[in-house]
């Protein structure tokens, strides 16, 4: 059985413990980098249709929780029928300004 390196041991090592692929290997991994690149670009996608799902569905609850956000500060039942398009459209419009700064700030 061979004796485990202390971290240290591999730090004295010029390569640091890394050994490079042989050559025979080499091939295979330019012919894969374009698999990586399309498996990193679906990663991507994921988390990021996943990140924005999230991120909506946090804004709709935070606006939940104050009355300017809430219909019924507004409108009365019989007068929630009339406006139900326009208020979806301020809800909407307010809660992708919202969302548009929530990403900018996260991406700064």
């Amino acid at each position: 059985m061979a004796k485990k390196r202390t971290l240290n041991e591999i730090r004295q090592e010029k390569n640091y413990g890394y050994t490079a692929p042989s050559k025979t290997m080499d091939k295979e991994i330019v012919d894969s980098n374009t698999d990586l690149e399309a498996v990193k670009s679906m990663i991507v996608d994921k988390v990021s249709k996943h990140f924005h799902d999230i991120m909506f569905e946090m804004i709709c609850e935070e606006m939940m929780d104050h009355p300017v956000f809430q219909s019924m500060t507004y409108l009365t039942e019989e007068g929630y029928e009339q406006f139900e398009d326009e208020w979806f459209e301020f809800y909407h419009e307010h809660h992708g300004d919202i969302l548009y700064q929530v990403m900018k700030n996260i991406t700064n």
